[in-house]
């Protein structure tokens, strides 16, 4: 008898086991009202899949926390089934053949795979490597020039035609400035990604194709950082590390340029007349496509990843991609999200909103990506930050001296 009950409940055991959902986990890297639709995003897709599925989104700490967070687990044997990882972040994963090529799962999957041109095609580019797809798009944005529309008109200026090239911005900049000693044309920092704009905007490379040679020193780039060095030297422009919220709605900066994903953000605190342009070009019209992408790692087991693809299709469409876009201001990963009645809504009652997606059809790229970039946008950053707060300092020996320096640890990786 007791060899029975044993045998009952040895079934029983195995029998709950199997009934058990597969558990998903996403770490992700972000706070506030982006957490918390991705989480409610989360809650509706266990309940579709209540006793079938459960994803646990686990909040990691910054972008680049994540990052480090990711590397050890990678290291450890015990990463996540999926992570949000910021576009310039992923080289030393990508290398190790860490991700899953999604393209395994499109190819069995015949209804979402007709859907693959829904996506915004420069988003699909922006996660295709020589491994596939490697990832979907999530929270991704560009770059636009925010302006104080009644300083345009103190400077006598038209706000309903702003600078469009930056040698514009410069001489709409000098003639702000003589409204007085607080007042700038234009504000910018350190902002990772607006370096590399400002950089291929003026005609200059950063990293060579394959990710192996430094080209950051040029005269293109020369020309490109002492134009904003110029620009602060003579006191049109302010450059700054901290404090950047604070001075864009203190009503005394012209001009900005920010996320997409702030547009929001500066209508709700702005006091003045908020206006937004694309953002100015010089020698090119390029802009970077930031944020963050969602990434499935290959090593977790069959079952997991096959969930969590169920969870990524969850995530990324139509509705979902709306919801995000609605509740956080980031771009919309699908066109039939886009296209959406409560997307076009907001287009038609405010369209600025809508010149993101213009820059997206024209002018956005991939960011640099390959192995050790993080650590080489760092010193491109201290460099920069260097020439900028010390506005007397020789561009061309900064760069030049940064090129060499770089170069050394890509040719310590490769």
């Amino acid at each position: 008898m007791r060899k029975i009950l044993l045998a009952v409940l040895f079934i029983a055991a195995v029998a709950l086991a199997f009934a058990a959902p597969v558990k998903v986990t996403m770490w992700y890297a972000q706070t506030g009202i982006y957490s918390q639709t991705l989480l409610d995003i989360v809650a509706d897709f266990n309940k579709l899949q209540e006793g079938k599925i459960e994803v646990e989104a686990v909040y990691t700490g910054s972008y680049q926390d994540t990052m480090q967070k990711l590397l050890a687990a990678l290291v450890a044997g015990d990463v996540p089934t999926l992570a949000q990882i910021e576009q310039a972040r992923i080289g030393q994963f990508v290398d190790g053949g860490a991700f899953q090529d999604l393209n395994e799962f499109i190819k069995k999957d015949t209804e979402f795979a007709a859907m693959l041109d829904d996506f915004w095609p420069r988003f699909i580019a922006a996660n295709t490597y020589e491994q596939g797809l490697l990832g979907f798009p999530l929270n991704c944005s560009t770059p636009l020039m925010y302006i104080n529309r009644d300083l345009f008109k103190q400077a006598g200026l038209d706000p309903d035609n702003p600078p469009k090239t930056w040698t514009e911005v410069y001489a709409a900049s000098k003639q702000i400035k003589a409204l007085g000693p607080d007042i700038f044309g234009y504000r910018f920092g350190i902002d990772d990604w607006l370096l590399e704009a400002y950089i291929w905007q003026f005609g200059g490379q950063i990293i060579s194709e394959d990710g192996t040679k430094m080209l950051i020193y040029s005269p293109e780039t020369v020309n490109a950082w002492n134009f904003f060095q110029k620009g602060v030297r003579e006191g049109i422009f302010i450059f700054g590390t901290t404090g950047g919220n604070e001075l864009d709605l203190s009503g005394r900066i012209a001009m900005v340029v920010r996320s997409t994903g702030s547009l929001g953000y500066l209508i709700q605190n702005a006091k003045f007349d908020l206006g937004a342009t694309i953002m100015p070009m010089q020698e090119k019209l390029v802009v970077p496509i930031g944020g963050a992408n969602v990434f499935m790692f290959s090593s977790r087991p069959k079952a997991e990843k096959e969930a969590a693809w169920e969870f990524l299709k969850f995530l990324t469409s139509t509705a979902n991609t709306a919801k995000w876009s609605l509740a956080t201001g980031y771009m919309t990963s699908r066109i039939s999200a886009f296209e959406s009645p409560e997307i076009q809504k907001i287009m038609t009652d405010d369209p600025r909103f809508a010149l993101t997606y213009q820059q997206l059809r024209d002018s956005a790229v991939r960011r640099p990506w390959y192995g050790p970039y993080p650590e080489v946008h760092a010193m491109i950053t201290s460099a920069w930050e260097s020439v900028m707060a010390d506005p007397t300092k020789d561009v061309d020996a900064v760069l030049k001296q940064l090129h060499k320096d770089a170069q050394r640890v890509l040719d310590d990786y490769y």
